[in-house]
């Protein structure tokens, strides 16, 4: 088993000489094998701490197996870290599958070890079994390939040396060296779909291949390298695509229906990875949904994804963002010129001269200052709103004329419309009001401008 170790440290450029690593250690097979394989590692002379999280879940049996990693770091002469939180508080509060729940408390947990010791990596023990059984979880979840690509060996700070290593290699590596382990009683529970794939799914495959472990394995190594390949060549694509926002995505449609489709789908999961920092509970019936919508020749509409996300689209628009961000009301008055600052938008007001006129700026505006009146009200569209379009002297509904400019539905609502005396004097970076235009040679003129409007 050491030289399978040392073979995947070496292929995935896990460990270099001298770094110090924390090692997750559960008290486990397979944590207490990977802590003895790589305490027995002296050529690449690692400084180790163990860390042991106690999740507040199985009472006095999680107390004995931390005495015991504790007992185990010691007869190695290596520091021992202790941690306990209550995973089950947590998992109210997040909304979290208990399996989740646990996972988030335990990777923060080893992070601010690895903080507070001034260390490099996290090594965790998760192996080949692991692997082939994340593969098959994942499928039958509905998971694209960037989830069927499995656990990844390295992954940022976190290292993963025995994922090439089976389960019965481990156990027999530590009967071999006479190592005893503790058993977590929650790995036999059928309340857990892992555990059942591993009882019951995985012992039926290995009737038809003895070798599925591996192979299932093999599979998730080559669609990551394939996946890592199709995303940096979406990536190419991203910036034209999209104008990013603070907390939302404005994209191109005509460029996005003319990439491949494999581009689209990892477009998609750039975005939503982008909102919500995960893929979480996104599966590749979500993304083809998602494609199909925005490739459909319907006008306008929208598809619902979890985590509160959603996609809209209108005209050669589309927009991924949350629902709660989707309808947005807003309404302030400016009192007098100078910097004005909103969540939607801000905004620049003063006198200029004439001569000092910019040309060609959409976020820029020009006032005859006789016909502007303070406080200046700013507010979103609202249904019967009317004003009469720069050069023409007819007034027009502000529906008909975002529909002639081919303005998306969801994004009418974002438009800042400035208001003077109960008239609308601007469609803030769209277009003037006729009567407040300038109309005579002035020696100055009132200069609006919008500095960070959202729905640009």
């Amino acid at each position: 088993m050491l030289a399978r170790v040392k073979k995947t440290l070496k292929k995935y450029k896990m460990l270099t000489q001298g770094e110090k690593v924390i090692l997750g250690v559960s008290g486990g097979a397979d944590s207490i094998a990977m802590l003895y394989a790589l305490n027995e590692l002296v050529d690449y002379g690692l400084e180790l701490i163990v860390a042991h999280l106690n999740h507040g879940i199985r009472g006095d049996e999680a107390k004995g197996d931390a005495e015991f990693v504790k007992e185990t770091a010691k007869s190695l002469r290596l520091t021992f870290v202790y941690g306990e939180v209550d995973t089950l508080s947590f998992k109210e509060e997040s909304q979290l599958s208990l399996e989740d729940a646990a996972r988030t408390l335990r990777y923060k947990f080893f992070d601010q070890v690895l903080n507070k010791h001034y260390a490099t990596k996290i090594a965790t023990a998760h192996t080949l079994d692991d692997q082939a059984e994340t593969v098959l979880m994942r499928l039958l979840r509905g998971s694209g390939s960037r989830g069927l690509s499995g656990i990844p060996p390295v992954s940022n700070s976190i290292v993963r040396p025995l994922i090439d290593t089976s389960r019965s290699e481990i156990e027999e590596y530590l009967r071999s060296k006479g190592v005893e382990w503790v058993e977590d009683s929650t790995n036999e529970s059928p309340e857990f779909l892992r555990n059942r794939i591993r009882q019951d799914l995985l012992v039926e495959l290995e009737s038809y291949n003895p070798q599925i472990k591996e192979t299932l394995s093999r599979t998730a190594e080559i669609l990551r390298s394939e996946e890592e390949f199709i995303r940096k060549e979406a990536l190419k694509h991203f910036d034209d695509i999209f104008s990013p926002n603070k907390s939302e995505l404005i994209g191109d449609l005509k460029y996005y229906r003319s990439v491949e489709k494999p581009l689209r789908f990892s477009l998609l999961r750039l975005t939503i990875e982008k909102l919500n920092t995960s893929l979480k509970n996104i599966s590749s019936t979500h993304i083809v949904s998602a494609d199909d919508f925005l490739l459909s020749e319907t006008a306008s509409g929208e598809v619902k994804l979890p985590q509160g996300t959603v996609i809209v689209k209108g005209y050669d628009t589309f927009l991924v963002t949350k629902k709660s961000e989707l309808e947005l009301e807003f309404s302030y008055n400016i009192q007098s010129p100078g910097k004005w600052s909103f969540p939607e938008f801000s905004v620049s007001i003063e006198y200029i001269k004439t001569d000092e006129l910019a040309e060609n700026d959409e976020s820029v505006a020009y006032f005859d200052p006789e016909t502007v009146s303070f406080p200046i009200e700013v507010r979103n569209f609202k249904p019967g709103d009317r004003f009469s379009p720069l050069g023409m002297t007819t007034s027009k509904k502000l529906q008909d004329y975002f529909t002639d400019i081919k303005l998306p539905k969801f994004l009418r609502s974002r438009v800042p419309i400035f208001i003077s005396k109960d008239e609308i004097m601007w469609l803030g970076g769209i277009r003037l009001d006729n009567r407040f235009k300038v109309t005579d040679k002035k020696k100055e003129v009132l200069m609006i401008k919008l500095i960070r409007p959202r729905w640009f």
